[in-house]
C-alpha cells in the first residue's frame, strides 16, 4: 500500500544540488537499461544553458524534477522528468509538467517539444495524456530510431 506523500513543490534551476542528484540517479537507470549507447546522449544532456526546474519534495526530501530550457523565442524543450521508484504512478510527473507549461505559457511560448527513448512506453503515454504528439525529429535526434520526439502547441 503507497504510503500519504506530503509534496510540496520548488521551483529552482539546474545548478540546485537536489536536482543534480536526482538526474544522477536517472541517468544510472538509462544505462541500466539501455547501456552505453546513451554516451552518445551525455555531451547533449550537459547543463550548458539555463533550465526552469520544478522538484517535488516529500516531507523535504526530493522525489521527482521535471525541467525546461529555452530552445528559441517561440519554444522550448521539456528535459530530466524524473520520479523516483517509489512514488511513481501517482500522478506527480504530469503535474510537474503541467506547473512548468503554466510558466511557458506565461511567457508566450508557442510550444513545446519533448525527447523520449523509443520504447519508454509510460512516458509516451504520460505525454500522449498531456497533449504531446509525434514530431519530425530534430538536430541530433535526426535518424535516431532509439528516440522519438513530441511536440506541445500552446493556444
Amino acid at each position: 500500500m503507497m504510503g500519504v506523500i506530503v509534496m510540496e513543490t520548488v521551483l529552482t534551476n539546474e545548478k540546485d544540488e537536489r536536482f543534480l542528484e536526482l538526474v544522477r540517479e536517472l541517468d544510472r537507470g538509462y544505462y541500466e537499461r539501455i547501456g552505453d549507447e546513451l554516451s552518445k546522449y551525455d555531451q547533449y544532456n550537459e547543463f550548458t544553458k539555463p533550465h526552469v526546474v520544478l522538484l517535488a519534495l516529500d516531507s523535504g526530501q526530493p522525489i521527482a524534477c521535471a525541467s525546461y530550457r529555452v530552445m528559441d523565442e517561440d519554444s522550448v524543450e521539456f528535459k530530466r522528468v524524473y520520479v523516483k521508484k517509489a512514488f511513481r504512478k501517482r500522478g506527480i510527473a504530469y503535474c510537474l509538467i503541467r506547473e512548468l507549461e503554466k510558466l511557458v505559457m506565461k511567457d508566450d511560448f508557442s510550444f513545446s517539444i519533448i525527447v523520449t527513448g523509443a520504447h519508454n512506453v509510460p512516458a509516451i503515454r504520460l505525454y500522449e495524456k498531456l497533449g504531446y504528439h509525434l514530431t519530425d525529429d530534430f538536430g541530433q535526434f535526426i535518424g535516431d530510431d532509439s528516440v522519438i520526439c513530441m511536440r506541445k502547441e500552446f493556444m
